[in-house]
């Protein structure tokens, strides 16, 4: 039994000498390492920096979470990382004792320099390291560009980033036309950003400048032109063609004067949308037809340019709306009349030169009606409107002088029903001529329009406007 507990204290105190990693763990706190990159480094040069919490033995304490505090007192200048900014670090279980900052040390000064670590919770546990910091080399010609926005470009707005690229960890200043200066400095892989503000309207220049540590001007950017657009379009005037009273349906035309180069130019009339075309600097115009109610009305204009600047104005004119005159009645009657005819085979077209053919047709839905429009023909006098109400057969339900028909949409029930279109024009011989029907074109409607329908058919045939294709 003796013999076997000295050879237990034997093992002990073996073990003990020789330290084993792996049999005890790592004791309280003794002291930090600290690890610089470089044995020896150049002014402003960056090191990187290494701290650990070590036991008596020289064992990571994986477990340390104190506080630390880091300092030169040889070089009050000396620059830490941002996590060493005020001098202090608090380790985290994360950092498992050890604690690396690269690119993170530089001094000032030229000399035997030092840091310190102490523990924050007793002044008695540091360590201290030296580095060699001698004279940089001048560096000269130092390559350093604008890399955003580029150059010639226009923006929208009085605000824009400046970015480029050059030596890491450098100071660069940022000049604005000559008079505004902006600094701000290289990250760890060369590249430079600034916000700018307060641009002015026009043209803009910037150069870029990096800085040696001793405040010297080590290269210089090419010139960056910059231009400014920053206000809205501005609405000058409008001019409606034809001025005054306006019977209703009747096609004006309109004038949009503002900035040339606008990339949208719309006005609105009764709810209805329509795209202005430049056709000169500065001078939009279209075509669009008056409400077909009579009434008074207020155009809107709309303006916008590339930029997404957008300017809007309200009754900038005023349309003043009559009552659509309508042909005499043959007077009351009694009896319902319902027109209709056959759709008949392509009418042949040596029967007349007129060009008479419905191309271009385009339905447009709005919440409160139907609108269907066709390229105007210039020898058509006017347009028979025709409603499907079989296979083959159609009815006639108004004849209208320009290349559009509304349709009121009201009611419960939301119905659809094809309607075709015959443009109607008289010969040199005076004859008048019915061309052939266009494509069907489904249109959305509403349950009464049947009743409606049969009225207008009845004011037409009254009126003695149905004029039927002769036969050949």
């Amino acid at each position: 039994m003796k013999k076997l507990l000295k050879l237990v204290l034997f093992f002990w105190i073996f073990l003990s000498l020789f330290n084993t990693p792996s049999i005890f763990a790592a004791g309280v706190l003794d002291h930090f390492e600290v690890i610089l990159s470089e044995e020896a480094a150049q002014v402003w040069g960056s090191l990187d920096i290494t701290i650990r919490a070590v036991d008596k033995v020289g064992e990571v304490i994986t477990d340390y979470s104190g506080d630390i505090l880091v300092f030169s007192e040889s070089d009050s200048e000396a620059e830490f990382p941002n996590e060493l900014s005020e001098n202090s670090y608090s380790f985290t279980a994360a950092d498992e004792g050890e604690v690396k900052f690269e690119n993170a040390v530089s001094f000032k000064n030229q000399w035997t320099q030092d840091i310190y670590v102490y523990d924050l919770n007793d002044e008695n546990i540091l360590w201290v390291t030296e580095v060699e910091i001698t004279a940089k080399e001048i560096e000269k010609n130092v390559d350093i560009q604008i890399l955003s926005p580029e150059n010639g470009v226009t923006i929208g707005s009085n605000s824009t980033t400046i970015s480029g690229s050059s030596k890491k960890n450098h100071q660069i200043k940022i000049t604005l036309n000559d008079t505004q200066e902006f600094t701000t400095t290289t990250n760890s892989e060369g590249v430079f950003e600034k916000e700018i503000e307060n641009l002015q309207d026009g043209e803009n220049t910037f150069i870029a400048e990096i800085f040696n540590s001793d405040d010297k001007v080590i290269g210089t950017s090419p010139s960056i032109s910059l231009k400014v657009n920053s206000t809205a379009p501005e609405f000058k005037s409008i001019k409606v063609t034809p001025k005054g009273e306006i019977e209703a349906e009747t096609e004006i035309q309109i004038e949009v004067y503002s900035n040339a180069g606008l990339s949208d130019v719309k006005v609105v009339v009764n709810d209805i949308l329509t795209s202005l075309t430049e056709w000169q600097g500065g001078v939009y115009a279209g075509k669009t037809n008056a409400p077909n109610e009579a009434g008074k009305y207020g155009v809107d204009v709309i303006l916008k340019d590339e930029f997404g600047h957008e300017t809007k104005k309200s009754d900038v004119e005023t349309l003043f709306v009559t009552e659509k005159i309508e042909l005499n009645s043959a007077g009351d009657t009694e009896t319902e009349v319902i027109v209709t005819e056959e759709i008949e085979e392509a009418t042949p077209k040596n029967i007349t030169e007129l060009d008479l053919d419905i191309t271009g047709i385009k339905l447009t839905e709005l919440k409160t009606k139907s609108i269907l429009t066709w390229d105007e023909l210039k020898e058509a006098e006017s347009y028979n409107i025709y409603k499907k109400i079989a296979d083959n057969k159609v009815q006639l339900i108004e004849n209208t002088a320009s290349a559009r028909f509304e349709l009121e949409i009201t009611g419960d029930e939301i119905r659809y029903d094809y309607f075709a279109i015959k443009a109607v024009g008289r010969t040199a011989s005076g004859e008048l001529i019915q061309w052939d029907l266009s494509e069907m074109t489904k249109v959305k409607t509403w349950p009464e329009m049947y009743i409606l329908l049969s009225a207008l058919a009845l004011l037409l045939a009254a009126s003695g406007m149905f004029l039927f294709r002769r036969r050949t």
